[in-house]
């Protein structure tokens, strides 16, 4: 009965891992996190901007197997953040500048550790606080699968 019963779970889970898409976290020797690629899910990524040295939030969701950028949050202006009106709907809400609406889609997000960026992604609701975990310039993906 034990064997059924480990035979079963293990097509379960391999039915779960090849059936629905997932969205992979990690470098190329470590896997931080595998979820579901369910559609609208959330992913923020915040850092601390290198050059400014403010915080940054980017709020994506995952839409029709791809990333989608919706918003961009940052405390202070300045170069490599979005200030063009055709990038979306600015405004500011308190200290933050806010660009809204963005739109922007990728395929995959490929994102370095740097020193003091503090680099972090939000997935489903765990934080995942990557530069605690790698050194600085490790290479972090965001990939389906």
């Amino acid at each position: 009965m034990k064997k059924i019963l480990l035979a079963a779970f293990a097509l379960a889970f391999l039915f779960f891992i090849t059936s629905t898409p997932k969205i992979f976290i990690g470098t190329e020797q470590e896997t931080i996190a595998v979820v579901a690629a369910e559609e609208n899910l959330p992913l923020t990524i915040e850092f601390i901007h290198s050059v400014q040295k403010t915080p940054v939030v980017e709020e994506l969701e995952f839409r029709g197997g791809e990333f989608v950028l919706l918003r961009t949050k940052y405390k202070s202006q300045g170069v490599g953040l979005p200030f063009d009106a055709g990038d979306g709907k600015f405004y500011r809400d308190g200290e933050w500048f806010i660009f809204d609406d963005m739109n922007r889609h990728f395929e995959n997000l490929e994102l370095r550790t740097g020193k003091g960026t503090r680099l972090k992604i939000i997935l489903n609701g765990r934080e995942h606080e990557l530069y605690k975990k790698f050194p600085i310039g490790t290479k972090i993906f965001v990939r389906t699968f």
